[in-house]
């Protein structure tokens, strides 16, 4: 009787819902051993076997789990007080079709902006791919100009012709940013705006903190002067943006290999290769696009 009046019972009712829904929940632990089912399943050659309940995969060994993992820690809010250094900027009225907002949250992203606007807001931009900071609003966030997200934006588009175009402008973003001594840190499509008709990229987010570490010598241990990055990890991610242009969104897993076709290919290894010493400098990266993005009917004519 006490089941069917729980049956019957809406409150009853979600809760066994939920119970089931749980149930199809799982946490699971991959180790990264190549050439086993584990290395296989986080390079999406293979899935996830068909079991319910919490397991581990190592290797071709799975493990059940009797709990789920606990959650890594939440990172702590290492956000600075800006508000002195974001009081003097000029007071902007926003207009939320042409403006975007947001938070100020290091001294070294502010002293960045300004920096590449030739000392001063608005300034005079050293280039038109960094963002420009035009100043703050009425409750004092930083104000930029409104430009549409890589998510938005890399879809729409697929030819070599304008690959070549945004490689260009993303060098002449870093050739800005390395020419006043900043180390980008943080390249990724997340960072990379463009301009509506998608003509023109944008590289923003410039902090010069905690980046995603793509390059092979940068490390978390060191602190945040002492960790590795220098103008050459940027180059390196210059790689992985091609690679999320070509794909049309941030790799899933570092685990998975993101060919893309060629000519964009070569500059791709040349910009990720291992040793930063061994990759091209700007310049040489430069030529390398300039040459290998070209038609060749057009450099039989050079």
């Amino acid at each position: 009787m006490a089941n069917k009046s729980q049956a019957d019972d809406p409150f009853s009712k979600e809760v066994l819902r939920l119970r089931a829904e749980y149930e199809h929940r799982r946490c699971v632990r991959i180790f990264d051993v190549p050439g086993t089912l584990s290395g296989d399943i986080l390079r999406l050659y293979r899935k996830l076997p068909s079991m319910s309940g919490h397991f581990e995969i190592d290797g071709d060994n799975i493990r059940p789990l009797d709990r789920c993992l606990e959650h890594p820690e939440t990172i702590e809010d290492d956000s600075e007080d800006v508000s002195e250094l974001v009081s003097k900027l000029p007071l902007v009225c926003v207009d939320a079709a042409k403006h975007f907002v947001k938070k100020g949250k290091y001294r070294s992203e502010i002293e960045n902006l300004i920096r590449c606007q030739g000392g001063s807001v608005p300034g005079h931009p050293l280039s038109p791919h960094v963002i420009q900071l035009l100043g703050r609003s009425a409750d004092g966030q930083l104000v930029f100009e409104k430009l549409s997200s890589s998510a938005r934006t890399l879809g729409r588009f697929s030819s070599l012709t304008v690959y070549k175009s945004w490689i260009l402008q993303l060098i002449d973003a870093l050739d800005c940013l390395h020419s006043v001594g900043i180390v980008h840190r943080d390249l990724r499509a997340d960072n990379l705006l463009f301009s509506d008709d998608g003509e023109r990229l944008v590289v923003c987010d410039l902090e010069s903190r905690w980046g995603e570490r793509s390059a092979p010598e940068v490390a978390f241990q060191g602190g945040l002067e002492d960790s590795g990055w220098t103008p050459k990890s940027d180059i390196y991610d210059i790689g992985n943006c091609i690679k999320s242009m070509v794909y049309a969104n941030g790799p899933i897993t570092h685990f998975v290999e993101w060919p893309v076709p060629p000519p964009l290919q070569a500059i791709v290894e040349a910009c990720m290769c291992p040793r930063l010493e061994e990759r091209p400098t700007l310049a040489d990266l430069r030529v390398m696009v300039e040459k290998a993005c070209t038609p060749p009917a057009l450099n039989n004519l050079k």
